[in-house]
């Protein structure tokens, strides 16, 4: 249990840091590409892209038989930081659930 716990700790730490010191776009996209790995994950044929460009960071494809398009503005992407480490995760995957997209499915 205190392996367990010292990852669990550890990967916290991480985020919290990469959140600390990225640029809002470049933390978004990482967050999405994390997000990106759990869909095809739960998904292998899950079609899953990141875009960056101008303003924007755009996490779209189809998972589970279902379309989805998630686009944020490096401005929103700035508030998602500042509102802590795994805000963004948070609010993407509860996009994606009301869509009836959800991990382990």
């Amino acid at each position: 249990m205190g392996v367990k716990r010292e990852t669990v700790e550890r990967d916290a730490s991480i985020r919290a840091c990469m959140a600390a010191h990225l640029r809002a776009a470049a933390f978004a996209v990482h967050v999405m590409r994390c997000v990106q790995a759990e869909l095809i994950r739960f998904d292998p044929k899950a079609a899953v892209h990141v875009d960056r460009g101008g303003k924007y960071i755009h996490l779209y494809g189809e998972a589970q038989g279902t379309a989805f398009s998630i686009l944020l503005t490096d401005s929103e992407a700035d508030a998602w930081k500042a509102d802590g480490p795994y805000a963004l995760d948070r609010y993407i995957w509860a996009e994606l659930a009301k869509k009836g997209i959800r991990p382990m499915q």
